[in-house]
């Protein structure tokens, strides 16, 4: 992982404090918007791998 999960919640969370401040153009909002959005998505493929990787050291963990 180049950036930590914390730090990449953080960035979406500062995006979307951007888009509620409305202090930015509407195009501009539309952009940051999409922009959060793949963050998010890709944020939740990389928490669903380390779920699994997880799960199969607990299994491995358990069988020994």
């Amino acid at each position: 992982m180049s950036i930590k999960i914390s730090q990449k919640i953080k960035e979406i969370d500062e995006i979307l404090a951007n888009i509620e401040s409305g202090a930015i153009p509407l195009e501009e909002t539309v952009e940051k918007y999409k922009e959060a959005i793949s963050k998010a998505e890709a944020l939740e493929s990389e928490l669903n791998s380390l779920e699994n990787e997880i799960e199969v050291l607990s299994k491995n963990f358990a069988q020994e």
